[in-house]
């Protein structure tokens, strides 16, 4: 008989009463119906019908009042927006300043007045510096001078992410410190000065690597650029950068170990003080959002195990979902949070059962496969989120964390121990900090190493919602497995549902594919226009006409999402601008085999590209097409003599031309693209469609045989 806590269906119901949020028509009504219909058949294989009836009900009663206080929680946060016109916000900061990779500084920031108006409710919004300075410390309360921006809407495959909108952007010009006596404000400018101290001293001593560890994985500061994420990116370890449960749980760990020679081995001190501490870790770093969450987590998780068999791990996790569901509704959107509890249930039930399956002689070997299964376990359900939303699956990610979570794990470990020195003992730290570099060189050898290897990774779609809620569901069946294993052990074919529900999940992979002869995409930048193509027999070609680095990289994350790994040919035409920074983002993420550049961008090499990109890059003089002719189609693309950039393609089932000011003609199926107004026209069959895309969104020129079609990605 399977068996679930009370406090198991009652999180399960919080958390998707809160998750229907924003589901709209009768979807709620469908997600409570399925349910309750799971509820019952829960309840009708347990032997205690009455209670277990009545326990249910219990659980499902707190379904609408989740969604109803998410709903509100969700409303609250885009309401009271301010007006377009706003030059001056005043208010308390809420997070560290963060420099972007990409350049600026942002922060969030809880206006009071709104061009020196009081507003009668708060308003979270992100203010963004223009260059990467010093911002202000959290707590602080500021006058910010500048001008209310606008976001990027979500328009492009990739970009929808679930939950309440994000903060109002307010581009700031400058940014005036105003007086402050509240703790908070003082405890932010004295953490703020003890990192910037430990910026300057460490930053003569330690390497590139080690200084950009030190800044991600001490400080909560972002220092690696495009090209280095993409590196943990591809190896499956980009989780180790974001501090959350592994780094908390090592500050945990090493606390626990110093204060544990002081508390008796069975007391509640030795328990409290490693928390204490660890909490005022998190108060150094500014309390980052995700960090809190997890420590959370780290909590419920240590208090439950403190008191013994009293509750399993099940029940532990289902502690810690509802409370973090009922002090924020809206964390259960948070991807961050959704890979901590993936992984924390993926090591509980599937890595730990598989460790104590293995035989093998040997203290070595036995821990490192017990590494391996642990390593796999906390992989496996995380990796089915990572690929929904971050639309990259790294099959070298089981091999990589391996070797990067231990080696990350004594590199923070070191670097908090040597932080410290280096504020009390400068000269015995500068005597140590070679180690720690020659460590974090060799650690990015390796995962470049390991990026290098032949499908160590690629860029896949978002699965389907079917694929995804049959993968969960398969996942479930293991927890109870699991979790009931004393109980099922007395039934025969106890691992019957598991063999089932793959089975299923096997078949929904299976039919998760739409066959194409050539698809012509068309990604929504905020600067200048992009169109894919991708063709059986011409291959796949990226135009890009007057772009600059963030349309680049904004197209890039795009054809990403759509599975694209790699591009025969990429042609950058018109006044592109921020060519370095847009060949980083495209080579990081695409792998183009030839680019091809205005002529003026390549009579000296590209700064800062790497030498091995360098030869893939040709000059494409004014006036010139770059062109592939085969016996079922051609592409042109470049300059004609009238030195007008442009697009030209010919197939059999479909021709199409991009180009400034372009039109439709013919009667064939076909696309004319104007890249001036970018607004689509489409011959399909049977059907003259005009899109604008700054409306529809991503849209994608399919055919198939003699038939061609035109629709919003599916994968939106």
């Amino acid at each position: 008989m399977i068996r679930l806590r009370l406090v198991t269906l009652v999180a399960l119901t919080v958390a998707a009463g809160a998750f229907s949020a924003e589901a709209t028509g009768s979807t709620p009504i469908v997600i409570f119906v399925v349910l309750a219909a799971l509820g019952l058949v829960y309840v009708v294989q347990t032997r205690n019908l009455r209670v277990n009836i009545l326990r249910l009900v219990l659980a499902l009663s707190l379904f609408w009042p989740s969604l109803a206080m998410t709903r509100k929680t969700i409303a609250s946060s885009s309401s009271g927006q301010l007006r377009s016109d706003t030059s001056v916000v005043t208010g308390i900061v809420t997070t560290p300043s963060v420099a972007r990779s990409s350049g600026g500084t942002v922060f969030e920031l809880s206006a009071m007045t709104s061009n020196d108006i009081a507003i009668a409710r708060p308003v979270t919004i992100q203010v963004q510096l223009p260059d990467r300075r010093t911002g202000p410390t959290f707590g602080q309360q500021v006058r910010v001078l500048g001008k209310m921006g606008t976001t990027s809407s979500a328009l492009n495959p990739g970009e929808d992410r679930p939950g309440p909108p994000p903060a109002d952007l307010f581009l700031a010009r400058d940014v005036q410190t105003l007086p402050s006596r509240s703790l908070a404000s003082w405890w932010g400018r004295l953490t703020g000065r003890a990192r910037n101290l430990l910026e300057l001293r460490a930053r003569p001593l330690l390497s590139y690597e080690a200084f950009g560890f030190l800044e991600e994985l001490l400080l909560h500061r972002r220092l690696f650029g495009t090209v280095d994420r993409h590196l943990f990116s591809i190896t499956g370890t980009s989780h180790l950068l974001a501090i959350s449960g592994l780094h908390l749980s090592l500050v945990f760990a090493v606390m626990s170990i110093l204060l544990g020679l002081v508390f008796s081995r069975n007391s509640l001190g030795k328990t409290v003080a490693p928390l204490v501490a660890t909490f005022v870790y998190l108060a150094f770093i500014d309390f980052p959002l995700s960090a809190d969450r997890a420590f959370v987590m780290l909590c419920v998780l240590t208090v439950t195990q403190f008191f013994g068999g009293h509750s399993s791990r099940l029940a532990s996790l289902s502690w810690a979902a509802l409370i973090l569901a009922v002090v924020d509704p809206t964390s259960v959107f948070d991807i961050g949070l959704q890979l901590s509890f993936a992984s924390v249930a993926g090591l509980s039930f599937i890595g730990e059962p598989l460790s104590h399956l293995v035989r093998v002689n040997g203290r070595l070997a036995r821990g490192l496969f017990s590494s391996l299964c642990s390593t796999a376990g906390a992989s496996l359900p995380a990796a089915a989120l990572a690929v929904s939303t971050f639309h990259i699956l790294a099959p070298v990610a089981l091999l990589a964390n391996v070797v990067a979570i231990p080696a990350v794990s004594l590199l923070l470990i070191g670097l908090l121990a040597w932080s410290s020195l280096l504020l009390a003992v400068p000269p015995l730290a500068s005597l140590l900090a070679p180690i720690l570099n020659g460590a974090s060189s060799i650690l990015f050898g390796c995962l470049e190493l390991l990026g290098r290897l032949p499908g160590s990774h690629r860029n896949v779609p978002a699965p389907s919602s079917l694929l995804l809620l049959s993968l969960g569901i398969l996942f479930s069946v293991i927890i109870l497995s699991v979790d009931n294993r004393p109980r099922l052990r007395k039934r025969r074919h106890a691992e019957l549902p598991i063999v089932v529900t793959a089975i299923l999940v096997a078949l929904a992979w299976a039919f998760d594919t739409v066959p194409f002869d050539t698809r012509v995409t068309f990604p929504v930048v905020d600067q200048g226009s992009v169109v894919l193509v991708r063709s059986k027999n011409i291959g796949t070609w990226l135009y890009m006409f007057d772009t600059d680095g963030k349309a680049a990289e904004r197209a890039a994350h795009a054809l990403a999402a759509l599975g694209v790994n790699a591009l025969d040919v990429v042609v950058i035409t018109g006044s592109p601008v921020d060519i370095p920074d847009q060949l980083d983002t495209v080579f990081a993420l695409l792998a183009p085999n030839h680019v091809y550049l205005p002529s003026w961008f390549t009579r000296i090499p590209i700064p800062g590209l790497d030498s091995s990109f360098q030869s893939t890059i040709a000059s494409l003089e004014a006036g010139n097409m770059v062109a592939v002719e085969t016996t079922t189609g051609t592409i042109r693309a470049g300059s004609t003599n009238r030195d007008l950039s442009s697009l030209i393609l010919l197939t059999p089932a479909l021709r199409g031309t991009a180009s400034p000011g372009v039109l439709l003609t013919g009667d064939f199926p076909g696309f004319a693209y104007d890249t001036s107004t970018g607004t689509v026209q489409v011959l399909t069959t049977g059907s003259v469609r005009t899109l604008d895309l700054a409306q529809t969104g991503c849209i994608s020129v399919f055919t198939r045989g003699s038939h061609s079609w035109v629709a919003p990605d599916p994968r939106r």
